[in-house]
Formats: C-alpha cells, sequence, structure tokens
C-alpha cells in the first residue's frame, strides 16, 4: 500500500479529477448544444418570425413554414437560425481556445491547467444559468450567450484533454518506481489511455443521461412555453455543482512542471519575461496564436498528425451536423413535441454511454483492433444514419417518414457517437510530442469544433433555399464517405516515432543557449 501523499496515489487523485471534468461539464454539449438549444433558437426564431409565404403575417402554428426577419433587413428560415447561431459561436469558440491553450502551454504548468479548467467550467455555468431565464423577445441575447458557454466549454475541453496523456505517462512511470506491474511499454501506456479515455467518455455520457433524466421530470412538470428552459437551467446548476469536488482532486499533482523539470534558460527567460509583463498583456495573449503556428510548422513535420486531423475534421464536421440535423428535422418535419425529443437524448446517452466503454475495452480486444481501425468500422457505422434519411426521398412509408424510426437512429447514432469520443483522443494523444499536450489538442480541438463551423453553415443554406432539411443528409452522406479514404493511410506507430524525434528536436532547441523566445524588440528596450 503506497503512502497517501505518494506521487503514485496522487496520480490516481488527479486522474478521479479527470473524471469529474468529463461527468461535469458533458451535459452541456450532449444535453443542452445537442437537444436544448438549438430547440430553444427555433422556438424564439418562430416567436419572432414571420410566415414564409406572407411576411406580413406572424408566425402562429409548429407547421407553418416560417422564416426570421435578421435586423430587419434579411430573412433566413427558423431552422437556419439555430445552425447559423451553431457556425457562429465556433468561430467564437476558436478564438478563444487558440489564446487561452497558447497561455497555458506558455507556463507549461498542470497546476494552472486545473485552475483554468475550473474557471472556464464556472464562467460557463452561470452563462448556461443565463440562458434559462431569457424572455423569447430576447432573440439576440440568446445567440451571444450561447456563444460565450460554448466558448468556455471549448477552452475546457482542450485543456482537460490536454492532461490526459500527462497523467497517463505519470501513473505508468510512478507504477514502475514502486514496482506495480503496470508496465511502461508502448503497448501498455497505449491500452491505459484508451481505457481511461473511455472510462471519462463513459462517465460524461452517463452524467449526461442523469441531467436528461431528471430533464424530462422537470418538462413534464413544468407543461409551459418555458420547459426547456427549465432544463437548460438544470444543466447550468449541475455543471457549476460539479466543480467542487474537482478543486480538491486537483489539489495536489506530483507532476513535475517543466519549469522545475529543466535547466532551459530559454523557458526561464520567457517566464520571466510575460510574468513581469503580466500575463494577460497583449503580447502574452499573442503566445497562443505563435504557438498554434509553430505547432503547424511541427505538425507538417509529423505526417500522421496531418493525415488524422484532415480525417477528423471530416468526421466530426458530418458526427455533431446529423446530431442538430436530426433535432430540427424531428421538431420541424416530424412534429415531435419536447419531451419527445429529450426522450430520444436519454436514449442516445445511454447507448453513448454502452458505445464508448465497450467498443475501446471489449470489441477492440476482442477482434484485436488497433483504435485507428475501430474509428474506420464506427465511420462505416455512421455512414447509415444519412443515408437512411436519404432513403426518404424515394420511399413512402420508410426513411424518417415516421417518429419511431427516430427513437431507432437514437441507438445507432449513440453507440458511434460514444465510441468516437472515447477512441478519438486516444489515437491523437499517442502520436502528438510530449510537453505540447495543449497546443497539439487546440489544433484537434480547431479541427474538431472548427470543422462545425462549415457543416451547419452549408446545411443552412441548404435550407434556406429548399426549405426541407432532408436534403441535408446528400451532404452528411458524401462527408463521411470522404473520411474513409484519409484514415486509411494512417499508421500509429509512425506517427508515435516522428512525435518522439520532432519531441527530442523541440527540447534541444529549447536547451540551446543561442535560443531565446523574448521578442527583440523588446529584448532591446530592457
Amino acid at each position: 500500500m503506497d503512502p497517501p501523499n505518494s506521487p503514485l496515489q496522487l496520480t490516481k487523485k488527479n486522474i478521479k479529477g479527470w473524471y469529474f471534468y468529463s461527468f461535469s461539464s458533458e451535459p452541456f454539449v450532449v444535453s443542452a448544444v445537442s437537444t436544448y438549444i438549438p430547440l430553444l433558437l427555433e422556438r424564439f426564431a418562430r416567436s419572432n418570425g414571420v410566415l414564409l409565404s406572407n411576411h406580413n403575417l406572424p408566425c402562429t402554428s409548429e407547421s407553418d413554414k416560417c422564416v426570421l426577419p435578421l435586423f430587419s433587413t434579411f430573412y433566413v428560415d427558423t431552422a437556419s437560425f439555430a445552425l447559423y447561431t451553431f457556425s457562429v459561436s465556433v468561430l467564437f469558440q476558436t478564438i478563444t481556445v487558440v489564446t487561452v491553450s497558447g497561455i497555458v502551454d506558455l507556463w507549461n504548468s498542470v497546476r494552472l491547467k486545473g485552475l483554468v479548467l475550473v474557471l472556464f467550467s464556472i464562467i460557463g455555468a452561470l452563462t448556461t444559468i443565463c440562458i434559462s431565464r431569457l424572455a423569447e423577445s430576447q432573440i439576440y441575447a440568446l445567440p451571444l450567450l450561447y456563444i460565450v458557454a460554448n466558448s468556455c466549454f471549448g477552452v475546457i475541453n482542450v485543456v482537460g484533454n490536454s492532461l490526459l496523456p500527462i497523467f497517463v505517462s505519470d501513473l505508468v512511470k510512478f507504477s514502475d518506481e514502486t514496482t506495480q506491474p503496470l508496465g511502461g511499454s508502448e503497448s501498455s501506456v497505449e491500452k491505459l489511455s484508451s481505457i481511461i479515455s473511455g472510462r471519462g467518455a463513459s462517465l460524461g455520457y452517463s452524467s449526461a443521461l442523469l441531467t436528461q433524466i431528471v430533464s424530462m421530470f422537470l418538462v413534464h412538470k413544468s407543461k409551459t412555453q418555458q420547459d426547456i428552459q427549465v432544463a437548460v437551467l438544470f444543466v447550468g446548476v449541475w455543471w457549476l455543482f460539479w466543480q467542487f469536488p474537482m478543486l480538491w482532486l486537483f489539489n495536489d499533482i506530483p507532476h513535475a512542471d517543466a519549469s522545475s523539470s529543466s535547466s532551459s534558460s530559454r523557458l526561464a527567460r520567457s517566464r520571466e519575461y510575460y510574468s513581469s509583463k503580466k500575463i494577460w498583456s497583449m503580447k502574452s495573449l499573442g503566445y497562443g496564436w505563435k504557438s498554434l503556428i509553430d505547432a503547424f510548422k511541427h505538425a507538417r513535420l509529423l505526417k500522421d498528425v496531418m493525415i488524422f486531423l484532415l480525417g477528423w475534421f471530416i468526421i466530426s464536421d458530418s458526427v455533431t451536423t446529423i446530431n442538430s440535423t436530426a433535432i430540427l428535422f424531428a421538431k420541424t418535419e416530424l412534429e415531435m413535441v419536447t419531451l419527445n425529443l429529450i426522450t430520444i437524448s436519454v436514449i442516445t446517452m445511454v447507448d453513448a454511454m454502452i458505445g464508448a466503454f465497450v467498443i475501446p475495452q471489449f470489441l477492440a480486444k476482442r477482434f484485436n483492433l488497433l483504435p485507428h481501425q475501430i474509428l474506420m468500422y464506427i465511420i462505416m457505422w455512421t455512414s447509415f444514419i444519412p443515408f437512411y434519411g436519404i432513403l426518404g426521398f424515394f420511399f413512402e412509408s420508410i426513411g424518417l417518414k415516421h417518429k419511431f424510426e427516430m427513437y431507432m437512429l437514437a441507438v445507432w447514432y449513440g453507440l458511434s457517437l460514444g465510441g468516437l469520443s472515447a477512441v478519438s483522443r486516444s489515437v491523437f494523444s499517442l502520436i502528438i510530442p510530449k510537453g505540447k499536450e495543449s497546443t497539439f489538442f487546440s489544433m484537434f480541438s480547431m479541427t474538431d469544433k472548427g470543422s462545425s463551423i462549415i457543416g451547419p453553415f452549408l446545411i443552412g443554406l441548404v435550407t434556406d433555399k429548399t426549405h426541407e432539411i432532408r436534403y441535408s443528409f446528400y451532404l452528411l452522406f458524401v462527408l463521411l464517405m470522404l473520411a474513409l479514404p484519409v484514415l486509411n493511410s494512417l499508421d500509429v506507430n509512425r506517427g508515435k516515432r516522428e512525435a518522439e524525434e520532432l519531441a527530442t528536436i523541440i527540447t534541444s532547441r529549447q536547451n540551446s543557449p543561442e535560443a531565446d523566445v523574448i521578442p527583440e524588440e523588446h529584448a532591446q528596450a530592457d
């Protein structure tokens, strides 16, 4: 038995804190973003909209084709309003993520990452609570608050993901030092990373499931126009409440920060310079973008990182857009009520939890599949969803013509969503250089969330043009098919070798006395 404050026990404690990061925040993206916010945006737009056939008449029925006059200048479909809002929110989320993750990498402190994780979670939770208090007439306040909350989630998603390879590496290292049989081989690290990632994703979806079940009860009891906002309120309170265990579990972090483990005069001078100029100065804020540019330069040397990011850009765009499109389709075309849509979300959560746990821990072992191979099978599995929607153009009785079909596809989508969440970040963590986790995961986030700028925007344009959201299934199916040949060329073993070589080069340059990150003009002024 290790002492309570031993490095191994503290690392295990930190991993529990990492689980709480997913447990606390996942309901926001899975429940609020995927279900409640699209419905709220469409409802607010419809409440302030006019008939498509006559712009002088207000929109009064759920079955009417309606458009929203934005700034009294141009008209957009009420479903497109939600999709356009998603695109804009992701743009601002990307800017925020790059800026904050760069500062985190500048200080390269695990403790700072823990603090950033909690701080942005609190801001995001409070903003979500504010969304629940809006009136339908506040049509522009809703997207603005959603942009803030979504940006906060983007930050904690990147910072949280960047902690995974650090904690896994420390767990293997400290277990080897205490002669515990974890093993430090590359295969052990890969399996452990996949397992911990899968558990985190499973816990996240289980928390989303709990919030959805409670939300069903609250919506059933509410029976008012504000029923969805009651559910949003609960998600915000949930997110805020579970920050308290994280504060305690991240209190003691045994990982040696780069500043204490390296004698790099370059890094030391950089930190001394930026601390003297205040961390939130324009120069330090710009460090994130400088780091990202450097990361893309480094990534160009990592063939498999570029292959993965390209493939993940396509996959993430498709999978994320499938969810928002399906919710809006069910609301506008199948006329499903809020309680029905929450039920669909609950089914999705149950199967996502099963997929995140079973796929990496059991199916992968049973069929001896590597993580990137699992991704290929999940993509083929997911592509059936838009394909089935396309069938509705050719058949009268199948192809999302009935409400029960949405429940069937919710099972299908949930399994693929859980598997993708667990496997994708595990694969990426294996092929990036150590010491640059936050910056590379900011690239992962830009690829993951940034792709959502394009998908919803394109579908919004299609919907505005045709006022028929079913046409979006063609685009989603083609995108998923394009991802298959890209990921088929991925070689994880080659990627790990290239990442190790690049990490060695970066370290040697940092330790070089000639290297200096302080801007030349400031060095002269000092």
